[in-house]
Order: C-alpha cells, then sequence, then structure tokens
C-alpha cells in the first residue's frame, strides 16, 4: 500500500510533464518564423531619387551651418532642398565653401538610425553623397564608389559639417515632416542657436 501511495506522485509529476506545452503559456512565441517581407521592412534599403535641379550659389535660401570658432571654411546649406525621401532618409544640398569662398556643392542624404546599438551597416546612422557640383557647367557629378558612410565615427572632428547636420535632423528622433526638419536646421545648426541657451530645444 504505501508503495502505491509514493507511486500516484510520480505519476503525477510524468503526466503533467507529459501534457502539451503552448506558446501561449510563456512571453515568447518559439513557433513564430519572419516572414522575408518583415525583414525586409526593417532593413534599410536606399530609395532611387532624382537628384535635385542645380542650384544657385548666390541667391536662395542658403542657411549658414556654424561648426565651431576655430573651424574656418563656410558651410551653408539650401534650406528649400531639405526633403524626406521615400527610404526615410533626409536629403538636401550643402555647400561647403573654402575660406577664399570657392563653392563646394554636393547633393547628400543622411539616413538616422531607431537606434545607435546595432551591429548590421545597414541600420547604423549613416551619410551619402549622391552628386558632386560642377559649378562651371552647372550640373551635378554622380560619384563612381558612392556609399553610405557611418557617422558615429566623424561627429567630433572627421567631418563636423556632417557631424553638426546629424545632430539637427536625427537626434531626439527624425521630425515627421520637412517643415520641421528645416526648423530644427535654424534652431540646431545656426550661430544664433549657441547664443540662445540650449540648442536643442
Amino acid at each position: 500500500m504505501r508503495r502505491f501511495l509514493l507511486l500516484v506522485p510520480v505519476l503525477a509529476a510524468a503526466h503533467a510533464f507529459a501534457a502539451p506545452h503552448h506558446d501561449k503559456d510563456t512571453l515568447t512565441n518559439s513557433r513564430y518564423q519572419e516572414s522575408t517581407a518583415e525583414k525586409a521592412a526593417r532593413e534599410f534599403k536606399e530609395a532611387d531619387v532624382a537628384l535635385p535641379a542645380f542650384p544657385d550659389t548666390r541667391n536662395g535660401g542658403w542657411f549658414d551651418i556654424y561648426v565651431n570658432n576655430t573651424y574656418t571654411k563656410k558651410p551653408k546649406i539650401l534650406l528649400d532642398s531639405i526633403a524626406l525621401a521615400p527610404d526615410g532618409t533626409v536629403r538636401y544640398v550643402l555647400n561647403i565653401q573654402s575660406k577664399q569662398g570657392y563653392d563646394n556643392l554636393s547633393s547628400e542624404g543622411i539616413f538616422c538610425a531607431g537606434t545607435s546599438f546595432s551591429l548590421k551597416e545597414s541600420q547604423r546612422s549613416s551619410f551619402k553623397v549622391f552628386g558632386y557640383g560642377d559649378t562651371v557647367n552647372k550640373r551635378w557629378i554622380t560619384p563612381r564608389n558612392g556609399e553610405w558612410k557611418p557617422i558615429g565615427a566623424i561627429l567630433n572632428t572627421a567631418d563636423p559639417v556632417r557631424g553638426v547636420l546629424y545632430r539637427a535632423f536625427c537626434e531626439d528622433g527624425k521630425p515627421e515632416n520637412e517643415q520641421a526638419l528645416r526648423e530644427r536646421v535654424i534652431r540646431r545648426a545656426g550661430s544664433r542657436s549657441l547664443s540662445a541657451g540650449n540648442p536643442y530645444k
């Protein structure tokens, strides 16, 4: 009789372990498999966007970008060129004038990543030059090996102008419309933003 009483709990325990297990009983779904479309939605894919009209370097809505007191070039961004592309990137026209006043135009884009911790290059904040300005013939020249370059390493000294633009466009989350992007540049990337106290308001 004693052996029988000991056997009952053992059988009950075995039955509990043999009971079917459902994913809804746990916090994770081990049977779910991500579809190809869902994976593609998480990966950044560059949209094919035509280069903008070649700008007038002397007229238009150019805005002076402030880098620091020791930066000798004169970077400007064409406010009307700031646009949101279908791939979520911010496109714009930049003119990094030399100290002597020579124009160095480029049509560029910045990708604002949703997180800074991704190990995949396709998910990191980055920028790309889509065209360089030929100011003599008034045309864009497409670079042969244009590629997206991670921004993380250039925020301080390597490429201070793109660092300023990244902070203006991407920090605190990218704005949802182009007008808000332009306002961000005016508030965060100009020399007046420093005198106003906190440039990231």
